[in-house]
């Protein structure tokens, strides 16, 4: 089985000793996102649903890198600072997927790295 690092300047560079995401064989596994505009590197500070359709950009635009689509997306995992964000979280996802449902589990954790309210790691398939 091949394995293949994954970096792409359309997601933040990572901030420390990982990849963007590993591809073992067919599956990608992308690192967990934050709300992190590409190239620039600024930490995007508005409301959760600002930072959620960041994140899941960041996230997709990796799965590209590595060769998925949004389609590909099995199982994504959130990770929030507080729970009760949970519902506009939930319309950003729905709204972002559309009729696609990939399997998901958000957790609550009490601190993001840069502060930020949400990361978002994900598992796909290569098309």
């Amino acid at each position: 089985m091949s394995i293949n690092t994954i970096n792409t300047y359309e997601a933040p560079l990572p901030a420390g000793h990982y990849s963007q995401a590993i591809v073992a064989g067919n599956v990608i596994f992308v690192s967990g996102q934050i709300p992190v505009a590409p190239l620039t590197g600024n930490k995007i500070t508005g409301s959760i649903s600002d930072q959620t359709r960041q994140t899941l950009q960041n996230v997709l635009n990796i799965i590209k890198a590595a060769g998925g689509d949004l389609t590909t997306i099995v199982k994504t995992t959130i990770f929030i600072t507080d729970i009760n964000n949970w519902e506009e979280i939930n319309r950003v996802y729905a709204d972002f997927f559309g009729s696609i449902q990939p399997a998901r589990s958000i957790v609550q954790v009490s601190n993001l790295y840069q502060g930020a309210k949400i990361e978002i790691e994900a598992i796909a398939l290569t098309l």
